[in-house]
């Protein structure tokens, strides 16, 4: 997470999860230093760190999700009703992680990725989650928690992607496509 910071930027003088320009300078101050927002550099890395991790995508579950099928072990969710603060702040806190790990958001309404401690994501959820999906992750890619625009919150845990398994099945794979035959081999 240190290495993300060296792409740190000001609070963004546009609308953000934190609302207004106006209405983000406010915030206290031990708030702000929990909160760092991307410049452009560091959102394209998050960004393409998210999209290589394979972690959402198309899945055919008859529920949809916004996980490619068996990423995760488990996964729940929960509507967002107008009402529901109470409830999504309890929700958020009992998934177990710690109030200060640091996770990112890919992208909010301001256009930047943006590091921040769990406690700030339970404590501005409703900026965050608001209009645009966004996923909410650590760089261990071991869980997920994704806003889909239509008032849903889903999360996913206990990755079951085995990235060494992985990286050879590729080398596998691309072996015997580089491999030439001979038409008596092919026999």
């Amino acid at each position: 997470m240190e290495e993300l910071l060296k792409y740190k930027t000001e609070f963004p003088k546009k609308w953000s999860f934190l609302w207004s320009p106006e209405e983000a300078e406010q915030i206290p101050n031990e708030h702000k230093d929990q909160i760092h927002f991307l410049d452009e550099e560091g959102t394209k890395f998050v960004k393409k760190y998210l999209n290589s991790s394979k972690m959402l995508g198309p899945n055919a579950e008859t529920e949809w999700s916004p996980f490619y099928k068996n990423y995760f072990k488990h996964t729940k969710s929960i509507p967002i009703r107008d009402d529901s603060d109470k409830e999504i702040k309890k929700w958020l806190y009992e998934l177990g992680i710690p109030f200060k790990k640091y996770v990112i958001a890919d992208l909010d309404r301001s256009g930047n990725a943006i590091l921040m401690t769990w406690k700030m994501v339970i404590k501005y959820w409703e900026g965050l989650f608001f209009v645009d999906d966004i996923a909410v992750f650590d760089l261990s890619l071991n869980w997920c928690l994704y806003f889909f625009h239509e008032d849903y919150l889903y999360f996913g845990k206990d990755n079951t992607f085995d990235k060494e398994a992985e990286y050879e099945k590729t080398l596998w794979i691309n072996e015997l496509r580089n491999k030439k035959t001979t038409p008596q081999q092919r026999v």
